[in-house]
This record gives C-alpha cells, sequence and structure tokens, in this order.
C-alpha cells in the first residue's frame, strides 16, 4: 500500500500537463484541458489536478476553473511531504562529506529524523538523505494538488482550466529593405518560463490589452538556470521542417485573435518561434526629419532617421520590428499595434551625416503706444547639410503657438498649437535650405 501510494505522488509531481488546448495571451497563457471526475463510492464526482511548486507560483489566483458540470467545491492543498512520508520505516543512508555512510531508517518525514543502526537518532538535511527508492521529480519541492468535486455519482466529463504566467507569446517583425524595395516578416514568439512542460493540440493566440487581478503572495518569477533544454517540437503532417503556419480568426471584442494549424509540444524554458501574418507592405520610403518648436535664438542639430510604409489587410498587433537595409542593422523599436491600410512611420535615431543649422532673422517688430510688444515678424531658414553617399528627403515639422500666427502670408487658426511643415531633397554631399517667414502676435 505505500509503495502504491508513493507512486500515485509521483505521477502527481512529475509536472508535465497532459495534451490540452491552450490559449496564450502576451503576458500570460490559459490552459484549459478535457477531464473525467470519477465517482468517490459517495455523492460527488472529483478530479485532482497537480502541480509543482514553482509551476503553483505562476498559476494567477482564482484562476482555476471547472466548466462542463456544476462544481460543488474546488480544494487547493500542499503535498510537500506526501512523498516522504511514504518513506517513514524506509532504509536511509546519512551521507556527509568526509564521514563514512550511515546507514539507518526515516522516522519522521516532516523534520528529517532519522534513527541510525546505532539506535541513535539524527535531524539530517534533505540533500544528506540516501534513499532506497527513486524519488519523483520536484520531490523536493514539493507542490499543490487542486481538487475538483461536482455532485455527480457517475463519470463526469468536464474542462479544467487556470491562468498561468509561465506561457506568454509577443510578435516580432522584420523589416528588410533593398533599394526602393521592401518587405515586412512577421513573426510570434511563444515562451514558456516555467518548469513544466506544455502539450497543445489546440493553440491559440491573442493581441491585445487583457486586465487580469493580480493577487499577492501566488504570483511569482521561475529563473531557468539548468543547462541547454530540448528543442520545442511541433508534430509532423507530412512537411518535414516546415514550421507551422498561423491563421488569423479575426478580431473578439478588440482583440486579435491567432490559430496555429498544428499542434505544439513547449518544454521548460524552451521559446518557440513560428511565422506569422504574411503581410505585404505599399508606399515603402526612407526620408530624414526635424522637428522643432518656434524660438527666436538659433539652433542646430541631427535630423533623424525614418522608414515609412503602409500594412495591407490584417492589422498588426504591438511588438519589436527590426529594420535591416542593405543586409545591415539599421535600428529596433517598438512597434504600436497598426490597423490594416494605416501607415507606420517609424524613427530610428540621429543621422551625424545630416545635420541642420537653424537661423532666426528679426524683420519686424510690432509695438503699441505703452511699449507692449505686439507681434515679431522673423525669417527662419534651415541650412541642410550632408555628408551622405545618397540623395535623402528632409522633412521638415517646426510647431508654433499664439494669438497671430501667420505663416508666408497664410493665417492660421489662433490661440491653438500649429505646424509648418516642409520638404527638401538634400543631394549626396550637398546641402539645402528651407526658409519662411513667421509672424506671431502676443
Amino acid at each position: 500500500m505505500p509503495l502504491l501510494r508513493a507512486l500515485l505522488l509521483a505521477a502527481l509531481l512529475l509536472g508535465s500537463a497532459s495534451a490540452t488546448d491552450l490559449r496564450i495571451y502576451p503576458s500570460f497563457g490559459e490552459v484549459r484541458q478535457q477531464v473525467n471526475l470519477t465517482d468517490t463510492g459517495g455523492k460527488t464526482a472529483a478530479y485532482e489536478l497537480a502541480f509543482s511548486r514553482a509551476a503553483w507560483n505562476l498559476v494567477q489566483p482564482g484562476s482555476l476553473s471547472l466548466t462542463g458540470t456544476s462544481l460543488l467545491r474546488l480544494h487547493t492543498r500542499p503535498i510537500d511531504l506526501d512523498w516522504l512520508t511514504t518513506q517513514e520505516g524506509q532504509p536511509v543512508t546519512v551521507l556527509r562529506a568526509g564521514q563514512a555512510p550511515l546507514s539507518g531508517t526515516l522516522m519522521r518525514a516532516d523534520d528529517l529524523l532519522v534513527r541510525l543502526e546505532s539506535g541513535a537518532y539524527l535531524n539530517v538535511q534533505a540533500n544528506e538523505l540516501g534513499l532506497s527508492g527513486l524519488p519523483p521529480r520536484g520531490w523536493l519541492g514539493g507542490g499543490v494538488t487542486a481538487r475538483f468535486e461536482s455532485a455527480a455519482t457517475s463519470t463526469q466529463k468536464a474542462e479544467v482550466s487556470y491562468r498561468t504566467a509561465a506561457l506568454s507569446w509577443k510578435p516580432r517583425y522584420e523589416l528588410t529593405a533593398s533599394g526602393a524595395q521592401a518587405s515586412l516578416a512577421a513573426l510570434a514568439e511563444l515562451r514558456n518560463r516555467g518548469d513544466q512542460t506544455f502539450e497543445g493540440q489546440r493553440v491559440d493566440l491573442f493581441a491585445g490589452t487583457v486586465q487580469t487581478v493580480v493577487e499577492g503572495g501566488q504570483t511569482g518569477t521561475s529563473q531557468n538556470t539548468v543547462g541547454a533544454f530540448p528543442l520545442p517540437t511541433m508534430p509532423d503532417s507530412g512537411n518535414a521542417g516546415t514550421a507551422s503556419p498561423i491563421s488569423s480568426l479575426g478580431e473578439l471584442r478588440g482583440l486579435q485573435r491567432y490559430a496555429l494549424a498544428r499542434a505544439v509540444t513547449l518544454g521548460r524554458g524552451e521559446t518557440l518561434t513560428v511565422p506569422f501574418l504574411q503581410t505585404k507592405i505599399t508606399a515603402f520610403t526612407r526620408y530624414n526629419s526635424i522637428s522643432t518648436y518656434f524660438s527666436p535664438q538659433n539652433s542646430s542639430g541631427q535630423t533623424s532617421r525614418r522608414y515609412k510604409f503602409t500594412p495591407n489587410g490584417a492589422s498588426l498587433p504591438a511588438g519589436t520590428l527590426s529594420v535591416r537595409d542593405g543586409g545591415a542593422l539599421v535600428g529596433t523599436v517598438q512597434l504600436a499595434a497598426t490597423q490594416g491600410g494605416k501607415p507606420v512611420d517609424i524613427d530610428l535615431g540621429t543621422d551625424p551625416e545630416l545635420r541642420f543649422a537653424r537661423t532666426v532673422k528679426q524683420l519686424n517688430l510690432e509695438k503699441a503706444s505703452d511699449g507692449r510688444i505686439l507681434s515679431t515678424t522673423s525669417q527662419i531658414t534651415y541650412t541642410l547639410t550632408s555628408t551622405k553617399t545618397l540623395a535623402t528627403r528632409v522633412q521638415l515639422r517646426e510647431t508654433l503657438y499664439g494669438r497671430l500666427v501667420v505663416v508666408d502670408g497664410q493665417v492660421l487658426p489662433a490661440n491653438r498649437q500649429n505646424n509648418v511643415e516642409r520638404r527638401v531633397d538634400v543631394k549626396a554631399g550637398g546641402t539645402a535650405t528651407i526658409s519662411f517667414k513667421v509672424k506671431i502676435g502676443n
């Protein structure tokens, strides 16, 4: 009987989830498993779901759920000493550095009390205990079981689910440019940072913001410090070596939903990256930009490198975007969620090879009879100097605000922010200027 109980507990503590459905969100995953609640011999049917201690620390509190039958009771309890308790009365060996092995019997599991063959009693550390049988994985760390009970007198089919911070996913994009052409590749990166293996027969990915309530005392992080892990696997369907495609299932209450075409096994600490969203882009362009606010003072600086394109078709969920131009990585940015057909404009930082000098020349100063300044008219000139090997288009935006704003004779709306926008092409190794007249009323 003790041996049978030990084998059952070992199975509970193995930390490998049965094949199930996975719904993976940007910061957590939902595990949904079809189960059978078995008759307990009374007036209830029950099912037990076991977690290692590390896996339980990643389960979101309050997320355990039972559907398909009415829930009578859900009971979670620690099983930290259950397996070791089955070893009470069994022979053990005390192993200490620099000392001969000591044979004895485990008397108590809770404080690791051993009775030596000499008749003496000794409390030992877990790492000093040589056991007569093979311990289950995770026996030292213990675990937690969740027992679902239903008011039924026969076996019941149902679905248990829970949310875990062990699973997450994020989109990753790569914009590749060569000459006037560019393409966008989208990848989905699935991650398991827990110590549990997840097998998903159906795997859905959700993009967007999902609010969850996180209570203190149960959530935590799991650091993987062991050696190399096996590669994640995707069962073959006749095309060995071909990554599983992901199909879009459309929008659901502000979330984008995608489905993997095949089952996935994601082991502890593993990351799986697969192709995602075959997106075509149009209106691709490179340019540099200047963005300033009006000031009566002269200034200078560097332009910013920018890329602009329009994705066609499906919306792009938020993720990281890496840009390669001419075979070289030129920058990585965070891409905000973008609707299909809407332009994407990204800033990759300053360009020291294309600088500007801004000069301000006062043309007129209008004053009232009491000496108050009513308006100022200035000539603003930007001189652009390039040391680049290719011609570059520069887009300027200068922001102005005033009771009265007139730019090159055009009156702009008063008492609000106005933007002066100009464009110019700067030849390779050349210079160009942008100039406009501004009247600002106080």
